[in-house]
């Protein structure tokens, strides 16, 4: 509803305009000239109808006073005498038509719906003034290359669009619990650079804590409980706003005037509120970007260790390999190509790599298959794991699965090599599997660091695999126990092996289902 004041000491003019504009649906009010000055939402009435009355005008110097809370109130004068000179000097004075009594109501009417059409032209005109520059002002925070880029070009918008002296852009830092100032306008770089403010303290903290800005005029300062706050007494006026992103509270904008005289208005508030809305969409662009750009490079790192399918799983659970280690209770499976020798000696280089990248490039689909980890590749062997960073109800089921593909599927790769060199017929494959504690995680210096598994029953995966007969496939205990007959298993004698101190339960089964 718009609302429309009658300024009335006679209230003939009062009686008129209630009855003629109600049924419009505008909201009309009568006070007397003297009722004006205790009006407290001056600012929300549209237009004001004033009825002159010839002797003092003093209901025209209230219509001056309304004018001073409220520029932009539009204004009727009625009057009966309706001279020249009364018109002139009614528009000098800020009314936007002159109306002579008595006043009719059709003409009251007109006047009214013209004088707000002229009103919503004004307002739209003004509206564009002030969004054709954000729009121009979005198109530059959409540019910036880095968060510090938008913050700069907040603190450039702030100082440009509301013309202050000073400006600062202050951002929560968790790491010391504070708030820092990330880019300013108008401050001693020495002030900037030590300046830590923590949520609750001082003015731009209690703004950070409450989410709600402060407005501190020097002019009204005895209204406002946070005044003793202002550090700096230069100041005629500040502004605090809280910097919103996605409803949360990110930081915090301080803009200031030195100027005697400044007031900051609510209509300020709003100005801010929109540039640092345009600032924190283009933020958002750019931690999405960047969180996409995150994702794809930990995806990356992830497909060496596990298939595409696992690894996108484990980024969308925000599971970060290289953030992991660990002791935990896992299998692992170690391939050992037998009489892999031979082949070095009678072999062109050239030809080894290509039978080495088809053995590899098999090994890694089959684990993945079963939901395995790629750890390495080590010349002519390859150490898988099961039961990390994929959790499996029996990482054993899935290693022994995986060991007997993989064998079945080393022999067509074999018999195929074969028939181009006769050398592949005494060449085979041992894989041994155990499972124990081992840590799972970094492994390495600062500067080169190497995801793998470290632990007992890894060395005793890779000793049985180089005990291994060709095509031979040997268990420890704590794997035969949860197998469950799955798989046909024959107890070999406890072995020794090299660099153990105890002897170890062992166990093989057939390389493939048929056996």
């Amino acid at each position: 509803m718009r609302k429309i004041l009658v300024i009335d000491n006679e209230d003939l003019v009062c009686k008129t305009c209630q009855t003629a504009l109600a049924e419009f649906g505008y909201g009309v009010s009568c006070v007397r000239e003297d009722q004006v000055a205790a009006i407290a939402d001056k600012d929300s009435y549209v237009l004001a109808i004033v009825n002159g009355i010839l002797e003092d005008m003093t209901e025209i110097a209230a219509f001056e006073t309304m004018r001073q809370a409220n520029p932009a109130l539009a204004g009727i004068l009625v009057t009966g005498h309706a001279s020249s000179e009364i018109v002139i000097d009614a528009m000098n004075k800020g009314f936007s038509r002159v109306c002579k009594k008595p006043l009719a109501a059709p003409q009251l009417i007109e006047a009214v719906h013209e004088i707000l059409k002229i009103t919503d032209l004004r307002e739209d005109v003004t509206r564009m003034k002030i969004l054709l520059p954000l729009y121009t002002l979005g198109q530059r925070f959409i540019a910036a290359e880095c968060e510090q880029d938008i913050y700069e070009e907040l603190a450039d918008a702030v100082a440009r669009e509301v013309n202050v002296p000073s400006v600062s852009v202050m951002m929560f830092d968790e790491s010391v619990n504070s708030l820092k100032i990330v880019a300013y306008r108008g401050l001693v770089a020495s002030y900037v650079e030590d300046l830590q403010i923590k949520p609750g303290e001082r003015i731009a903290g209690k703004v950070f804590q409450s989410q709600r800005p402060i407005v501190l005029n020097k002019a009204n300062h005895h209204l406002n409980p946070y005044h003793d706050l202002m550090k700096r007494k230069e100041l005629s006026a500040a502004i605090s706003l809280p910097i919103v992103s996605k409803g949360r509270v990110l930081g915090v904008l301080n803009v200031s005037e030195t100027k005697d005289g400044i007031l900051f208005r609510e209509a300020d508030i709003e100005m801010l509120s929109i540039i640092v809305g345009q600032a924190m969409m283009a933020l958002e662009n750019i931690r999405f970007i960047r969180e996409k750009e995150e994702s794809s490079r930990i995806r990356a790192q992830l497909e060496q260790y596990v298939s595409p399918e696992v690894s996108n799983m484990l980024v969308q659970k925000n599971q970060i390999l290289t953030d992991v280690g660990s002791v935990q209770q896992l299998t692992v499976l170690f391939a050992d190509i037998r009489n892999f020798t031979l082949l070095v000696q009678y072999l062109e280089p050239i030809h080894l790599r290509v039978f080495l990248s088809s053995f590899f490039d098999m090994f890694a689909s089959v684990v993945y298959s079963q939901q395995g980890m790629l750890d390495k590749f080590m010349g002519d062997a390859a150490l898988a794991v099961f039961g990390a960073p994929v959790k499996l109800d029996n990482p054993n089921v899935a290693a022994v699965s995986a060991a007997r593909d993989i064998m079945a599927e080393f022999e067509k790769i074999r018999i195929v090599w074969e028939q181009e060199n006769a050398i592949f017929k005494n060449v085979g494959l041992g894989i041994g599997i155990s499972r124990g504690p081992m840590f799972l995680g970094n492994v390495g210096s600062s500067t080169r660091l190497d995801y793998t598994v470290i632990g007992q029953d890894v060395n005793i995966a890779q000793r049985l695999a180089a005990i291994t007969d060709s095509g031979q496939i040997l268990i420890t205990d704590r794997v035969y126990a949860t197998l469950d007959g799955a798989f046909p298993i024959r107890t070999e004698n406890n072995m020794l092996l090299r660099g153990m101190e105890s002897e170890v339960a062992v166990y093989s089964l057939s390389a493939s289902a048929s056996d």
